[in-house]
């Protein structure tokens, strides 16, 4: 009989990165049952997750997400915090954190209890070097690892559908400029009117150059997590700035298999979501990193991916070396096989190698 496996910590399928963490999982664990629970009221098809109303029994949990121990209270500790504490507490035996970054926003109060509970669980993996040295200094015997998402692999329709999409919404796809974008707010401070200014002048120099800048769509989730504004802002600014919205399409794939095929497809992508630059690694393409946080900087300073902090980007200074990753291909295989790995590390002592 197969494991049934549980995802605890989640956030929402609404949000691209996140869904990628999913199926990524659940492509390494199988022919495991893989079960999680989200906040969506109206789940969107996850592959190789289903959305049971209880988690029921389980052979082993895995603590997923990314930044999901934000604290926005930082000096204080939030309920929504507490919350996530109560899950690594439910089974610890049985319970292994993957793939997460601890943010910047957890210290202090929130940081300590969240060593305690870590403390007890059956392995600790974490995606970044600076989550990774915190911990070990608190005592928590974690491991140095990379997403999960970087586990994934191009769905053999992936680029025909993306490049549909593209030709649908009048873009030849190798002109194509993806720049993605978030909000910002309390969890990770950016000037949200600085941000606007600067890919305003991206786009308009990179329309200079003859490339078509389009905004990629990577979450539809809530509070700042919602990209559809911050497009429709910059759209009112730079009217030939074009969209790709993975979430409006019929092609059967999910939102992360399109996002995978565009920007293999794509003349150059800036990254500023974190899994924009991840995806475009696991599709084989190096992105132009343009981090807000521990987790973005670690894929420059880790990996070698060119890029530069959101706070000092410099849109002119920065265009050639921006139209110069374009060119440049990423070896995903070994990391692939590196991710695969360290799941099975710290996932296999608790299902006593019953795969």
């Amino acid at each position: 009989m197969a494991n049934r496996i549980g995802l605890i910590n989640t956030y929402s399928t609404l949000n691209i990165g996140d869904a990628a963490i999913y199926s990524a999982l659940a492509s390494m664990v199988e022919p495991a049952e893989v079960v999680a629970q989200v906040q969506d009221i109206e789940p969107l098809p996850v592959p190789g997750v289903s959305f049971p109303a209880e988690l029921g029994s389980c052979d082993a949990l895995i603590s997923v997400g990314g930044d999901i121990f934000n604290n926005g209270r930082e000096w204080l500790i939030t309920r929504t915090f507490l919350q996530n504490l109560k899950q690594l507490r439910h089974d610890p035996s049985h319970t292994v954190l993957f793939g997460q970054s601890i943010p910047r926003s957890c210290h202090g109060l929130s940081f300590q209890a969240l060593v305690l509970c870590l403390k007890r669980l059956a392995g600790v993996c974490v995606r970044d070097a600076e989550s990774h040295r915190r911990l070990r200094q608190a005592g928590v015997k974690a491991i140095l690892s990379y997403d999960a998402a970087f586990a994934l692999t191009l769905h053999p329709r992936a680029e025909a559908e993306a490049s549909r999409l593209f030709r649908d919404a009048g873009i030849e796809p190798s002109r194509a400029a993806l720049l993605s974008v978030r909000g910002f707010d309390r969890m990770y401070v950016h000037n949200p009117a600085t941000f606007q200014d600067q890919l305003v002048e991206l786009s308009q120099l990179l329309l200079g150059r003859g490339l078509q800048p389009v905004v990629l769509i990577q979450s539809k989730a809530y509070g700042a997590d919602n990209d559809l504004a911050v497009a429709q802002a910059l759209t009112e600014r730079v009217p030939q700035l074009a969209s790709f919205n993975p979430f409006q399409e019929g092609s059967g794939l999910a939102g992360w298999q399109l996002v995978m095929g565009a920007l293999k497809l794509a003349s150059l992508t800036v990254a500023v979501r974190y899994h924009t630059a991840v995806l475009a690694l696991a599709a084989g393409r190096v992105p132009f990193n343009l981090h807000y946080s521990n987790k973005g900087r670690d894929l420059s300073e880790r990996l070698g991916v060119v890029g530069c902090g959101l706070e000092s980007f410099e849109p002119s200074t920065q265009l050639e070396t921006i139209l110069e990753s374009g060119q440049r291909r990423f070896n995903d295989g070994e990391i692939r096989r590196q991710v695969r790995h360290d799941l099975r590390q710290i996932l296999d002592p608790v299902l006593d190698g019953r795969w």
